[in-house]
């Protein structure tokens, strides 16, 4: 038997979360998923206890810093994959230094292959 691991996903479009949840073997891992930063915190603040939180940096219009602040606190110390396709105005560099900054482990930049996330998963849970 397997050590299951929790992962809260938050990713705004449907057709990339529902990719990423497939990329995560649910032999493996149980995906609680988010669509924006209220879900996402609520999930957090319900007693959720993750192993691991991929995020998306854009979230619509506004950006995922204040989830990766409440992840990054005290009480929910835990390992941040963060991903970005870019956006209008700021890019992916800008982007990465951000969630460099906010605390993620790892950046990867959309579109991405399996086996290049799954290494960042295994990098991430690592830490």
């Amino acid at each position: 038997m397997t050590d299951r691991k929790r992962v809260l996903l938050v990713e705004d479009d449907p057709e990339m979360r529902a990719v990423i949840a497939a990329f995560l073997s649910p032999d493996n891992f149980d995906v609680t998923e988010a669509d924006d930063a209220k879900v996402a915190t609520q999930n957090l603040s319900e007693g959720g206890s993750f192993d691991l939180a991929i995020i998306d940096f854009w979230l619509g219009q506004d950006h995922a810093v204040s989830i990766m602040d409440a992840i990054t606190s005290q009480e929910y110390s835990i390992p941040i994959i963060m991903i970005s396709g870019g956006k209008r105005g700021m890019d992916l560099e800008a982007t990465a230094a951000i969630a460099d900054i906010s605390g993620a482990v790892v950046f990867l930049q959309k579109p991405f292959r399996k086996a290049t996330f799954l290494k960042a998963v295994a990098t991430a849970l690592a830490t």
